[in-house]
């Protein structure tokens, strides 16, 4: 739980404070084992309060994950989309590789429920990382074989990196060095 240090927070604070409260719990028990009595009481509220920011259990998850995992994917995007073709392919590797070693508890969650919870089931990151890195691998004008076996060689490769989380910027880039390297030379 955060302390308020006696300041009244903004509404958006306050929700902001919600979501983070509800991703510790929902990380900690999983979609099914939370509650939202769970989530106002780490987040320092009231139940009441809890659902005059939000409807649901269900808005309270999508609300929490989609900044996390929506807004980076479309950050990447932009910053990605005026370098050479290789270039970019190796920025978005890169990209989706730190950011699953720095939110690894949260992406496991996230894939761990769309499996088994048909109620969130509807929010696909991994669809949403398979159509970014064919969209990037068109861009580079590379001869491929087989589209269906490098698409599958690069998600492996960035999942890979949920049970073997990196944070050193420097192995990062090696790594992707040498997938890019490999696949060139194909």
């Amino acid at each position: 739980m955060k302390s308020n240090t006696g300041k009244r927070m903004s509404r958006e604070e306050r929700r902001e404070q919600i979501l983070e409260s509800a991703l510790n719990i929902f990380i900690e028990k999983g979609y099914n084992g939370s509650t939202t009595m769970d989530i106002a009481k780490e987040a320092g509220i009231s139940e009441v309060t809890l659902f005059r920011y939000f409807d649901s259990k269900k808005q309270i998850f999508l609300d929490a994950i989609e900044p996390i995992l929506v807004t980076s994917l479309k950050e990447s995007i932009v910053a990605s989309k005026d370098l050479e073709p290789i270039e970019k392919l190796e920025y978005i590797l890169k990209d989706r590789i730190k950011f699953i070693s720095k939110h690894h508890e949260v992406i496991k969650l996230i894939l761990m429920e769309s499996q088994i919870n048909p109620e969130i089931a509807d929010f696909n990151f991994i669809n949403q990382i398979t159509s970014l890195l064919k969209d990037s691998i068109k861009e580079t004008d590379m001869e491929i074989k087989d589209e269906s076996f490098l698409i599958r060689l690069l998600m492996g490769s960035i999942l890979s990196f949920l049970y073997l989380p990196k944070i050193d910027d420097g192995d990062i880039d090696n790594y992707v060095k040498n997938l890019i390297d490999k696949i060139i030379k194909q």
